[in-house]
């Protein structure tokens, strides 16, 4: 889907999804939205379009949630040479509030870092 036509802005983070229901391994998160989520596998996953799944989001960055629990229904889902992208979209979810609250930070933190000036600690040299 093109990025001009989402509901969303969609955050480039990573993380570890799993879902008994898609895959006996886990899959990776390639971005988030406050509607959605794109997840890679490595691995072939048989999916249905008119289902509902639950993901578990683990993600790497300390500073986030340890976990999101969300029910998802697949928007599109491409196998190619062996691996599969799902874009999912969010329904209500037992961890909607915690994930709104983590699309605050991420804006907020995409929104600073922009320049260069918010990431010097220290304006002198040091030599190690």
């Amino acid at each position: 889907m093109c990025a001009k036509t989402r509901k969303a802005v969609r955050y480039e983070v990573l993380g570890r999804v799993e879902s008994e229901e898609l895959s006996a391994f886990p899959g990776k998160l390639i971005d988030i939205s406050t509607h959605g989520c794109k997840i890679h596998y490595s691995n072939p996953v048989a999916v249905s379009l008119e289902n509902e799944y639950t993901i578990k989001i683990k993600f790497t960055d300390q500073s986030l949630p340890d976990q999101l629990t969300m029910i998802c229904q697949p928007v599109w889902a491409c196998e190619d040479s062996g691996t599969t992208d799902i874009g999912m979209k969010f329904l209500h979810s037992p961890d909607t509030d915690t994930l709104l609250k983590y699309i605050t930070i991420l804006h907020i933190d995409s929104q600073n870092t922009g320049d260069i000036k918010n990431q010097i600690v220290e304006s002198e040299c040091q030599f190690i």
